[in-house]
């Protein structure tokens, strides 16, 4: 049986401009520990498989963190912890064949060690998961 690849290619990237701001206007938001998440599901008009069924974004404010070299290291440790733990969300979103959009907002004012943005990472997934289940059921 073989693992699937743990990657954060360029279609998982949400870079759009228009598509980040239609998300923080009518996406929905929670709060996970260290992050804010906004989140929103569309369903999945492709039947090609390599189109990403999830994109991701990430952002660090400078209102604690004055140096980019600090927002840097935080960006890169959320997507590390992200591209490790979100396989079970890409699972969930195939199966209900949906596509979403999340973004995380980092929120806390010092820089945490990467074992603990990785276990909120994993919960803030897990809580996503969940929401994708209900969301999918609720709209059977």
């Amino acid at each position: 049986m073989s693992v699937p690849r743990q990657t954060l290619s360029k279609n998982e990237r949400l870079k759009s401009y228009k598509r980040i701001r239609i998300l923080f206007a009518q996406g929905q938001k929670m709060r996970v520990q260290s992050f804010l998440i906004y989140f929103q599901f569309q369903p999945h008009l492709s039947d090609a498989p390599e189109l990403a069924h999830l994109q991701m974004g990430v952002t660090v404010g400078t209102r604690y963190f004055k140096k980019a070299v600090d927002r840097n290291l935080i960006k890169r440790r959320i997507r590390e912890a992200y591209r490790k733990n979100n396989a079970e969300v890409k699972r969930v979103l195939v199966k209900h064949k949906l596509d979403m959009d999340v973004f995380f907002v980092y929120t806390h004012a010092e820089v945490l060690p990467y074992n603990q943005l990785e276990s909120s990472m994993q919960k803030a997934l897990q809580l996503l998961t969940d929401k994708i289940n209900h969301f999918s059921i609720s709209n059977a």
